[in-house]
């Protein structure tokens, strides 16, 4: 996965405060790609997993496990009206609680990437917004893969039986492609 140049062009061309959302679906390179850009641009990455609501609440839809409500009050809104640095609780998945404060600092420009990220009462606040395009079947055999080789943790049932299914409700509830300013194709990596 290379950057492309039109889109550090795009995004250094914007007025601060900056906010820069990176969304797709699970497994599609999204993290990948951002904390590249992240390097790329010396601008901190702020993943949504960390805004978590109930690892063992499974179900839901369209990604509302995730706390996007914190996300705006904790990051989006204050990020917006100057505040630097950034300070938001962590959610830790071991002991399914928020544990810590994270503190961030940045340049006037911050990367958001994450899973459902793209919704109507966020994208407003997102200066750009790029997807991270794969299909659902493809990134849920790599995000499978992943789990298990790279960090030793084999989480199969969740990728079949709660995040593709979330994947494709959020894909049909929210149209996120039509809302990004930028698709990357990431299905052949």
């Amino acid at each position: 996965m290379t950057l492309d140049k039109q889109i550090l062009e795009n995004i250094v061309a914007l007025k601060e405060p900056t906010i820069i959302a990176v969304s797709g679906v699970g497994g599609a390179g999204k993290s990948t790609f951002a904390n590249r850009l992240g390097e790329e641009m010396n601008a901190p990455v702020i993943g949504v997993d960390s805004f978590m609501k109930d690892r063992t609440n499974t179900d839901y839809s369209n990604w509302n496990i995730m706390d996007f409500a914190r996300l705006e009050q904790e990051v989006v809104l204050p990020f917006l009206s100057g505040k630097n640095p950034l300070q938001y609780g962590h959610f830790d998945w071991g002991t399914n609680k928020v544990v810590k404060t994270i503190e961030v600092p940045h340049n006037g420009k911050i990367i958001i990437e994450g899973v459902g990220l793209l919704r109507p009462e966020l994208v407003k606040s997102f200066a750009y917004k790029i997807w991270v395009d794969c299909p659902v079947e493809d990134a849920t055999e790599r995000g499978k893969k992943r789990d298990r080789e790279e960090y030793q943790n084999p989480q199969d049932e969740h990728w079949d039986g709660i995040w593709k299914k979330n994947d494709k409700e959020y894909l049909a509830a929210f149209n996120p492609k039509e809302t990004a300013d930028f698709i990357l194709d990431n299905c052949k990596i």
